[in-house]
């Protein structure tokens, strides 16, 4: 009786604002009130902002002049141009409020807009004094443009549509981050140009999508230095409307690019996969490829392990190449020539010895992580026992209003919520310290995705704690959903289930943006179970494609994520995550490109912290795991800002297959050399590139090449690692 009048007396008037419709249409028994615990921190900054209702939409530029901080509700405010200036936030309601155009002004700072459509399109960053800390996340069906003014420490964040920096004739951009970028269909995709007066540089591109542009995808020049992370291409100039590569960067100082992947035999213009002039240039992993591909006759070419050979551009070469592991040659060649001993012409080291060492700059900042509330506690099993199911109103809301909005309270259910995957149903609540659903047992799972294709769903702000699975999408009586794409799942904590999201041999999860998700004590924190055997065709594909965690947790579980796939995994990334506590990380299988950005690892008791066909790490740390086997259990390794602070054997052999393994500007604490056991066939190969081998100090040297288990020396000084792609200058 006291929580229940503490309930009526504190929350009757949040409940009955927004929920009356619900007492109104079906019966319910009032939600427990939660504990007292509080929300994570951006959580809290969404709710306090100013609710302005979707009637009072030709409103929306005074609220924000009034209040700094305002969130919308569902629905369409465009109509209004909005001009945002220092420290206002605007935040979109999780289903993406309809917004008009919204322009930066000149000289802002800490400007935050997210979760919006846009109608007219258009974000304009304004011409001025520099505009610097602001951060633009989940934005589609945009058009970002910066052409000409000063942008300086700014985040763009899981963008949907076109990106133009266009400083060629003035203004900058410097040390922007640019993380997941997806366009379709537009030309050009990206653009991002600089001049000579005020120099551009430091920009960092982290995941970028360049899918069937009609004509060209990307327009790159005039910058100091770029650095590219992951990139993937499809069918560019699909209808014949460009002439350029798809990557095509001219009068460039410094460009870095890593996992290069992608594909365009359909398109009706084929042109090179890439037409590179710059001073130096970086390719790690590079499979992309074409017979057109271009690198300009002054570039100093550095390559560490792809495909494919490249034409030089007109003139005379003055540039060098360095080309480790081309084509599976198991060689490092220098100009044509496989280098087989130390090189000792001071020239030829000095150039290679600078282009690998470049200039010191400053790592991305790592995340200071917050304690993922926990509202039930300790004893939720216990205190569970005899509650009222809550499920009727909870499918009704669902049912009847699409989207379920649930106030601060504690759920259970006894069975299933259904939620159709058509892009209008879900859940909200009111955050993950503050709405909880709780499965009354631990034999069914607590959201189901019912039948659909090729669209997504809602979930955000809420807790998920209990019965076997929190997101279960698959088949069911023989019929099961299609391909979740572009979903926006944030704020959602999975707690004490075996699986915290099954994917059961659905078709395929492709580009979603999962932020904030949190998993607890469950025994699979992400479950990806394919369909086998692979047909060949979409229906048998269980394919996870360019989906991105982003500041997630990953706490006590046996297993963080399981991704098996049929047809392989594309590009997924893991960026700004912890993994803290149980068997193994990630046990993945079938991997193109998966990338691991500015992450934590530790205290992992498994065999190995990460077992993969293929795994690209950056800028992350490895520290208090006790592998018995070896911290990374995968063919082929991308390392690169890395420290690896654990005693256990850095690689383990794999049974019948060679490893290739590539560490750069990173520090190991335990042994790198695999080893090859009795009953294997083959050998380990392996590049190292200015790292600092603890164990191994014979090959703790600026460059490296272990050729089928035989280590030669190419450059013979000490390395000074320290992180070169994720930086800012």
């Amino acid at each position: 009786m006291k929580k229940l009048l503490f309930f009526l007396l504190f929350s009757t008037a949040v409940f009955s604002q927004n929920y009356q419709y619900a007492l109104e249409e079906a019966p319910v028994t009032v939600p427990e009130p939660p504990t007292g615990v509080n929300n994570q921190i951006e959580e809290i900054k969404y709710f306090e902002a100013h609710l302005l209702p979707l009637a009072q939409k030709g409103t929306l530029q005074a609220a924000l002049d009034q209040y700094g901080s305002v969130r919308l509700e569902k629905g369409d405010y465009s109509g209004v141009d909005l001009v945002m200036k220092s420290n206002q936030r605007l935040y979109g309601h999780p289903t993406l409020s309809k917004v008009s155009n919204i322009k930066i002004a000149a000289g802002s700072t800490n400007v935050h807009i997210e979760q919006l459509s846009f109608v007219d399109r258009t974000v304009t960053f304004e011409l001025g004094a520099p505009i610097t800390n602001c951060v633009l996340k989940t934005l589609r069906y945009v058009y970002i443009n910066g052409s000409g003014a000063q942008l300086v420490n700014n985040e763009l964040i899981n963008i949907g549509g076109q990106i133009k920096f266009d400083c060629s004739a003035s203004g900058y951009f410097r040390n922007n981050k640019i993380i997941k970028h997806q366009a379709q269909s537009i030309s050009n995709q990206l653009i991002m140009k600089g001049n000579t007066t005020t120099p551009s540089y430091g920009n960092v591109n982290l995941h970028s999508n360049y899918l069937t542009p009609a004509g060209d995808a990307t327009d790159i020049a005039g910058l100091q230095s770029a650095t590219f992370v992951g990139v993937d291409s499809e069918g560019w100039n699909l209808n014949g409307q460009g002439t350029k590569a798809m990557f095509t960067a001219k009068n460039m100082g410094n460009l870095k690019i890593t996992d290069f992947g992608g594909g365009n035999a359909y398109s009706a213009v084929q042109t090179g996969s890439y037409d590179i002039d710059a001073q130096n240039v970086f390719f790690l992993n590079k499979y992309l490829r074409t017979s057109n591909d271009i690198i300009s006759a002054r570039t100093n070419m550095f390559l560490i392990d792809g495909e494919g050979a490249y034409k030089r551009g007109s003139g005379t070469v003055t540039g060098f190449d360095l080309l480790g592991n081309l084509d599976k040659s198991n060689a490092i060649k220098y100009n044509g020539t496989e280098q087989t001993s130390t090189i000792t012409n001071t020239a030829v080291v000095s150039a290679i010895s600078n282009t690998i060492l470049g200039t010191k700059y400053t790592p991305w900042a790592r995340t200071a992580w917050e304690t993922l509330p926990d509202p039930l506690g300790p004893n939720w099993k216990t205190e569970r026992t005899g509650k009222a199911d809550q499920r009727a109103y909870i499918q009704n809301l669902i049912d009847t209003k699409g989207i379920a909005e649930l106030p601060e309270g504690i759920f259970y259910i006894g069975g299933t919520l259904n939620v159709h995957l058509d892009g209008n149903h879900g859940i909200i609540g009111k955050g993950t310290g503050k709405t909880v659903i709780v499965g009354l047992k631990d034999d069914f799972p607590l959201i189901t995705l019912d039948t659909g294709t090729d669209t997504n769903f809602v979930l955000a702000y809420l807790t998920l704690q209990g019965g076997s699975t929190g997101i279960y999408a698959g088949k069911r009586n023989g019929v099961g959903i299609g391909q979740i794409a572009y979903a926006n799942l944030r704020f959602i904590t999975f707690r004490d289930q075996t699986n915290g999201i099954h994917l059961y041999q659905i078709m395929g999860l492709d580009n979603n943006f999962f932020e904030y998700l949190g998993f607890v004590n469950c025994t699979r924190g992400f479950f990806q179970e394919p369909l086998l055997p692979y047909a060949g065709d979409y229906n048998t594909s269980s394919y996870v494609d360019k989906t991105m965690y982003y500041k997630s947790q990953f706490i006590n579980c046996t297993t963080a994520m399981s991704m098996k796939a049929t047809r392989p995994n594309n590009l997924n990334a893991w960026v700004d995550c912890k993994f803290d506590r149980g068997q193994t990380a990630l046990d993945m299988g079938a991997q193109n490109y998966p990338v691991i950005a500015n992450c934590d690892f530790s205290n992992y008791t498994g065999a190995s912290v990460i077992n993969s066909n293929s795994i690209s790490i950056y800028s992350s740390n490895f520290f208090n795991n006790t592998s018995s086997a070896a911290t990374l259990n995968a063919m082929i390794t991308y390392i690169e800002g890395c420290k690896f602070s654990d005693s256990s054997n850095m690689f383990a052999p794999v049974v019948y297959n060679s490893t290739f393994h590539y560490i750069l500007n990173s520090t190991v604490a335990g042994n790198v050399v695999v080893a090859k056991p009795s009953n294997l066939y083959y050998d380990s190969s392996a590049i190292y590139v200015n790292s600092t081998l603890s164990a191994n100090p014979t090959l703790s040297k600026l460059l490296v090449n272990v050729k089928v288990g035989v280590p030669t020396v190419i450059i013979n000084t000490t390395p000074n690692p320290y992180p070169q792609f994720l930086v800012t200058q």
